[in-house]
């Protein structure tokens, strides 16, 4: 029978495990330590503002970054502390918050802030907020937030918005001068083209158009009657009925304008609306006798515009015909010439008083 160990051999045992259970925990310690530090360099040299904050909102981590902009002593300092969405000292319920919402919600929220720096500048930033860990009972209890500084691109996207503006400025402008060219060689169909323009811009809207649909039945619209230029101003305000040569000329127009037009780059079909607003659904319209959906719904529109208007103003050749006169036109040829929906959306417009024809 093996004899047992003695008090002092336990003694002896039981110091080594002690030395080597020491040892493995220092190594363990160690090795924490090492990938917590790795980890800190790591996240320290990333150019975003990151921080971790429990579930009573205060911060107990964050990079260098957010520790250089906000102080050292933010961490143990509230959330609010470290944020760019404007949060003040309340923190007030009914203000976004991203963090409140990632632990209210335990999910990841995004959104973006802009605020003003102490040299007067305005800053943007873009935040997220996710929930990285949970409780043992499920409960969300820690958030990262982490804020991007996206103020350069802000505001390369304001330059371009401001150039985009100044471009359609210029455009327009361009535009109402090619208008008032023609229209300085027509008298009597002064501000035709605008008063086309007016009601065709109406009508798409009424028909529910996105707004750069709009914008270049509009476009279009002012400067549809812009081939004229290239017809004698005595065809143009001549008293009489037209000869079939000066007929003719007349419907020369449309492919001139477009011909004026198709070089510039309008970012909408320009020239082809002009080239197309007097061609009907039954192929009996000039130049190319287009039929139905070959012709652009935004000449339809232009074509029905322009016929409400003609009718309702004074010629050279023939008074004013009234509005009343007009719809009866394009409601007897709704579907022949006309677009219906164009002629419904028309009409709608009429009997709310909408347009501006008598």
């Amino acid at each position: 029978m093996e004899k047992p160990p003695s008090y002092s051999e336990l003694f002896n045992k039981v110091r080594e495990l002690e030395k080597e259970n020491w040892r493995i925990n220092s190594a363990a310690l160690h090795n924490i330590n090492h990938a917590e530090a790795k980890f800190q360099s790591i996240l320290d040299t990333v150019d975003v503002h990151m921080s971790l904050i429990n579930r009573d909102l205060n911060i107990v981590w964050a990079n260098w970054k957010a520790r250089r902009d906000f102080g050292e002593g933010i961490i143990g300092s509230p959330c609010r502390n470290a944020c760019f969405d404007g949060c003040n000292a309340s923190c007030p319920e009914g203000k976004k918050c991203l963090v409140r919402d990632a632990f209210r919600l335990d999910s990841e929220q995004r959104g973006e802030a802009e605020i003003v720096g102490s040299n007067g500048k305005k800053l943007y930033f873009s935040g997220t907020a996710k929930v990285v860990a949970h409780d043992r009972d499920g409960r969300p209890e820690s958030v990262i937030n982490v804020y991007h500084d996206i103020t350069e691109q802000k505001l390369a996207e304001e330059q371009l918005r401001d150039s985009l503006i100044q471009l359609r400025k210029n455009l327009s402008g361009t535009i109402q001068a090619m208008a008032m060219t023609v229209e300085t060689r027509d008298p009597y169909t002064a501000g035709h083209q605008r008063r086309t323009s007016d009601i065709a811009r109406s009508i798409a809207q009424e028909m529910g158009l996105s707004t750069e649909q709009v914008d270049g039945i509009r476009m279009a619209g002012v400067i549809h009657d812009l081939g004229k230029i290239s017809i004698p101003a005595e065809i143009l305000s001549k008293p009489g009925m037209l000869g079939k040569m000066e007929y003719s000329l007349i419907k020369n127009h449309p492919e001139t304008g477009y011909n004026i037009l198709k070089g510039i780059d309008f970012h909408w079909p320009v020239a082809e609306i002009v080239r197309q607003h007097h061609e009907r659904l039954d192929g009996s319209g000039y130049p190319d006798g287009l039929r139905g959906d070959e012709i652009m719904l935004e000449a339809r529109i232009i074509g029905v515009a322009d016929v409400i208007e003609a009718m309702s103003s004074h010629r050279p050749y023939r008074p004013s015909l009234g509005a009343a006169k007009a719809f009866e036109e394009i409601l007897e040829h709704r579907g022949i010439l006309y677009d219906p929906d164009v002629v419904d959306a028309s009409v709608r417009l009429f009997k709310r008083n909408e347009l501006n024809v008598h």
